[in-house]
């Protein structure tokens, strides 16, 4: 009887490739996340519409925007912007390490691959929160640590929202998260979305075990109908 090459099946090998996919696209947006703004700001005043209103951006390494114009109205209302954050020096680190440290733990056996994804995922979502945390605190400071001798009569201290939209004194200050912010939402869920699919029991590595109990199954069958062929000719023997 000849011998069938056992092959592997095609959902064999998706659940192998698309954990590695999906890492190395959630790598390609952290990447790209460290050219965008991850948190953006809007002023606007009588003297600030439509077009010439305010503009400041938080990039991972950098502060941009209409920096020089917001300095100005500091002399008025007291506020200092500061001209670099702390977070800067290692925001842009945590970003590369996380989309490195993503892709080489979807190369790892199945049994640790899941634990190494969600490591890295919650890991990286700690840090962000962190840095989030502070960024509130650091709004807090601007609008409430100010210098006495320029702040202006009947503007109160404030604290700049963090998303949403409010009144200080004459400008309309809204805020919201950047593209950079949605792409590492993006990545944090493909690397989850990964280390689901390197689950035990998945669809994937269900069809897998389903293949190797058929293999198995068949190899036992043809080892008895084999035997079952011999008995008779070693009795007639």
């Amino acid at each position: 009887m000849n011998n069938i090459a056992p092959t592997e099946s095609p959902g064999r090998g998706l659940s192998r490739a698309l954990p590695v996919l999906l890492a190395m696209l959630a790598s390609a947006l952290l990447l790209v996340s460290l050219k965008l703004p991850l948190w953006q700001m809007r002023l606007e005043a009588p003297q600030y519409r439509d077009q010439e209103a305010l503009h400041v951006a938080v990039h991972p390494n950098s502060l941009r925007g209409d920096l020089k114009e917001l300095s100005v109205l500091d002399r008025y209302i007291g506020v200092h912007v500061p001209p670099t954050l702390s977070q800067f020096e290692w925001l842009p680190g945590l970003l590369i390490a996380g989309a490195v440290s993503g892709l080489g733990a979807s190369f790892l056996r199945i049994s640790a691959r899941r634990r190494a994804l969600v490591f890295v995922t919650c890991a990286l979502a700690s840090a962000l929160a962190l840095a989030a945390v502070q960024a509130m605190f650091q709004m807090h400071d601007i609008g409430h640590k100010r210098d006495q001798k320029t702040v202006l009569v009947g503007v109160k201290d404030f604290t700049p929202p963090f998303l949403g939209t409010t009144k200080i004194a004459q400008f309309t200050v809204s805020s919201r998260l950047g593209l950079g912010a949605w792409l590492i939402g993006g990545a944090l869920a493909l690397q989850l979305g990964a280390a689901w699919l390197a689950r035990p029991g998945n669809a994937f590595t269900s069809k897998r075990s389903a293949d190797r109990h058929v293999r198995e199954s068949v190899g036992v069958s043809k080892v008895r109908a084999d035997n079952a062929v011999r008995a008779p000719m070693s009795a007639h023997l």
